[in-house]
């Protein structure tokens, strides 16, 4: 599982994840990075999945159908982001709510795409291999997450 670590540590840092988040408004270098970390992600389920010929035939396509249906909530994570960032040392209450509330929604879209593909893949591939790549991928997020922490700013 070093691996993960070790790869995801330089994926963040050659993907760019902005170190300044005004960076977030200029869509092509969201695509690029988003792009970059797409592609890292894979390296890592790659080298950490470890799926034969035949699981990899099953798990590969259903993969990127699972990617595919994140890129709505992933965009609207971008949103919220850009929405935050234009206004977090000047919201109001009731703004400061409403972005609470769309961040929520975020959070359960994103937790129903991932019960309905795990769902899917155990029709397909084996309880284990489909856990162990839900653990990778948690692993993943919470390193990406952590990243975005540190670079987003409390409300003023």
């Amino acid at each position: 599982m070093k691996k993960i670590y070790a790869l995801l540590v330089i994926a963040i840092c050659l993907a760019g994840i902005p170190n300044t988040w005004a960076q977030l408004e200029d869509n092509r270098a969201v695509q690029l990075t988003r792009s970059a970390i797409q592609a890292e992600r894979k390296a890592i389920l790659a080298a950490n999945l470890q799926l034969d010929e035949k699981e990899s035939a099953i798990f590969w396509p259903l993969y990127q159908e699972y990617r595919n249906a994140l890129e709505t909530a992933i965009s609207t994570r971008v949103d919220l982001l850009n929405q935050y960032f234009a206004s977090y040392e000047t919201l109001t209450d009731k703004e400061a709510s409403a972005l609470l509330e769309k961040h929520f929604a975020w959070e359960k879209q994103v937790l129903k795409i991932r019960g309905d593909y795990a769902k899917k893949m155990s029709k397909a591939l084996s309880g284990k291999t489909v856990a162990r790549f839900f653990q990778i991928e948690n692993k993943m997020d919470v390193i990406v997450e952590y990243e975005m922490a540190a670079e987003i700013p409390l409300i003023k």
